[in-house]
């Protein structure tokens, strides 16, 4: 057997084959400091090796960037060279030996920072020995720094206590002026330096990390270029969505460096939107949405940048566009919109046919600086999109403001006011009539809410001024209606106002009250007649309120009494206001059953008390049964003219007498069950 064989047979006589993924480990692996022959075979710690480089640097801005390490001069315990050797690569606690070796491997390359573990395993003078050093790889990274200029000479730096910065063995910032200065002691972070300029500097300030690996203080290092606070510029302003959004763009400014966004309405106080705006390495700008603006207003913006200091850096102010259009004529518009900035130099007013786009146009305003446009060649058969732009100082350092897109209808000569006068009156019981009293129009839309006066939904359109809504139960609920009309160019209206039912209904013994009725075009007081039927339908009598509710006991008693009384008594409100009137729905006060039943009866054909007879009003459906004494029916009857006359089923063999019980049951005029129970004595 070989060397190296007998080598490998005691490495495999303790550790199982397996080759584990790449991965860091900062302490030294057990399989390092463990000796013994009864336990692993392994006699001896000691020897050594030389690996090249000793540590490994990433290159930071190559994302491919690898590190390759090779071992050198192996040396046995007693410090003889000797080639009879293996390596395992990136030895940790959980990773096990092989117990056959490939080809012997004395390179490695690694692409991931960390400690990687490197065992050197021998034989010599038939015993085995094992040495272990770690290889460290570093990738460089910036440093985490806050920045702050609370003078105009000075500067301050300050390393924030942040994992990546606690990594760092020393820096060493160059201030651009000369001057550097060392940071040795990383112990206690936060570490703030302060600096105070003699001189402009000549270049920008920069800082470089050094890494330690070992005893090499400056294993590693990345130079990291910072910017003093330079204040940012917002370069255009765009409105869009009607202006409830408007697009900011941000230049200049430092790098990765949050802004806060301000905003304020127009002579307003400036508040913090909680929005910020960065530009990130390599970017020339940076954009913005601000939403849930207002469309009609004039809002401001700009940017903060707050370091704790005094004398916070601002950016330059950009104000919104706010155009709005009057429309002279179906071939003419005109313009105005607000100054955004008193140095305006100039605008642009940009239009196009909508939605096509076709047809685009730009001019200018005379003069050019003028805050009103006028174009008088429009096409009535078609709408126009308008936006104006504003352009503030030189070319070279421009801001531009642009308001949100306007659109024009030049079909639309006039606001065409609502309808305001009009009635809601029920016609009959499944009926409304909503009819309008104005000029003509070429088209109308209906819309109806039903059990109030919100959540209006479209039901028709036609050219009739009225609405006939066929279907409803105006006994059970309110309905409300809005009307919008067209002309002849096509042009709506704005909805008019709710014209509502009268629903009257009650929730009191004897009091009928109703909902408001009114005209919105009149001030006259209105004025309510409360309409009495008789049972035929006849108007029988009429109160008159100015409230909306009245008491009825006596006009019901009233009715009641009447020779045909069915137990209902139906009152409906008509409502007058000036010359326009409208009417309720029919409201009926149910009267109770009235029963009347004897207690005792005598059927000896003496003429006088010789069948049971119930007596009853308001009763529409009737139902009578008598039980003898073992609960049998023996009679029923469902009409309440017919009596019981004392006899058993067979109607003809007297029933003995004694107690009877009775259960009679039905229906009022308003479909409402009733029943009644007990007994009646049948004397002879």
């Amino acid at each position: 057997m070989s060397r190296f064989k007998y080598l490998l047979f005691w490495l495999g006589a303790f550790f199982f084959i397996s080759f584990s993924t790449l991965g860091q480990q900062e302490t030294k692996p057990v399989q390092c400091t463990t000796t013994g022959a009864a336990v692993y075979g392994i006699r001896t710690i000691g020897g050594s090796f030389i690996m090249d480089p000793e540590f490994g640097c990433l290159n930071p801005s190559d994302p491919n960037a690898t590190v390759t390490v090779t071992v050198k001069n192996p040396l046995s315990p007693t410090g003889n060279t000797t080639n009879n050797l293996g390596y395992i690569f990136d030895l940790k606690d959980n990773r096990s030996l092989a117990a056959t070796f490939p080809p012997l491997q004395t390179s490695w390359t690694v692409s991931t920072p960390g400690k990687y573990w490197i065992l050197q395993s021998g034989n010599e003078n038939s015993e085995t020995y094992i040495t272990c050093k770690y290889f460290e790889v570093i990738k460089p990274e910036d440093p985490d720094i806050s920045v702050s200029s609370c003078a105009p000479n000075s500067i301050t730096v300050e390393f924030l206590a942040t994992p990546k910065n606690r990594k760092h063995g020393s820096y060493e910032i160059d201030w651009g002026d000369g001057n550097k200065e060392p940071i040795t002691d990383l112990t206690n972070f936060p570490i703030v330096v302060p600096h105070l300029y003699n001189s402009t500097p000549t270049t920008k300030p920069s800082i470089i990390t050094k890494y330690i690996s070992g005893t090499n203080t400056s294993a590693c290092s990345k130079s990291y270029t910072f910017e003093l606070n330079i204040p940012p510029k917002l370069t255009e302003l765009e409105g869009l969505s009607s202006g409830t959004i408007v697009k900011i763009t941000m230049k200049e400014g430092n790098e990765n460096k949050d802004y806060n966004l301000e905003q304020k309405t127009n002579n307003g106080t400036w508040i913090d939107t909680g929005k910020k705006m960065k530009r990130n390495s390599g970017q020339p700008s940076a954009t913005l949405d601000v939403n849930g603006l207002n469309g009609s207003n004039e809002y401001c913006f700009r940017l903060k940048a707050n370091d704790g200091c005094t004398n916070p850096t601002l950016s330059n102010e950009v104000c919104s566009i706010v155009p709005k259009a009057n429309i002279t004529s179906t071939k003419s518009a005109t313009i105005n919109w607000n100054t955004p900035d008193p140095s305006v130099s100039s605008y642009t007013v940009d239009f196009s046919e909508s939605p096509t786009g076709a047809n685009a146009n730009t001019d200018v305003p005379s003069p050019p600086t003028a805050t009103t446009y006028t174009l008088n060649n429009l096409d009535c058969r078609k709408k126009y999109n308008f936006q104006i732009t504003a352009f503030i100082g030189p070319a070279s350092n421009q801001v531009i403001i642009k308001s949100p897109s306007i659109l024009i209808d030049p079909a639309i000569t006039i606001q065409l006011p609502a309808k305001t006068t009009g009635t809601v009156s029920v016609s009959n019981s499944n009926t409304i009539n909503f009819k309008l009293f104005s000029t003509k129009e070429s088209k109308y839309i209906f819309y109806r809410s039903v059990g109030g006066s919100s959540n209006f939904v479209e039901v028709m359109r036609t050219p009739d001024d009225f609405y006939d809504d066929i279907g409803v139960d105006p006994a059970k609920q309110q309905y409300c209606y809005k009307v919008a009309y067209q002309d002849e160019c096509g042009n709506t209206s704005d909805l008019s106002p709710a014209f509502c039912s009268i629903f009257a209904n009650s929730n009191q013994d004897n009091i009928l009250s109703w909902t408001d009725f009114s005209v919105p075009s009149s001030t006259l007081p209105v004025q309510y007649y409360i309409e009495s039927f008789e049972p035929g339908g006849n108007i029988l009598n009429v109160n008159i309120s100015t409230n909306n509710y009245i008491e009825l006991k006596q006009q019901i008693e009233d009715i009641i009494n009447l020779p045909n009384a069915n137990g209902a008594a139906t009152f409906r409100v008509k409502a007058v206001q000036g010359s326009y009137s409208a009417y309720s729905n029919d409201y009926t006060f149910i009267l109770p059953v009235q029963l009347y039943i004897p207690s005792a009866f005598t059927p000896n054909t003496d003429g006088s008390n010789d069948a049971f007879v119930a007596k009853g009003r308001f009763i529409v459906k009737y139902n009578l049964e008598i039980y003898d004494r073992w609960g049998n029916v023996i009679f029923e009857s469902n009409d309440l003219n017919i009596s019981w006359d004392g006899t058993t089923t067979d109607g003809i063999t007297q029933a003995p007498p004694g107690n009877y019980g009775f259960k009679i049951w039905g229906l009022d005029v308003g479909g409402n069950k009733f029943q009644k129970t007990g007994s009646i004595v049948l004397l002879k």
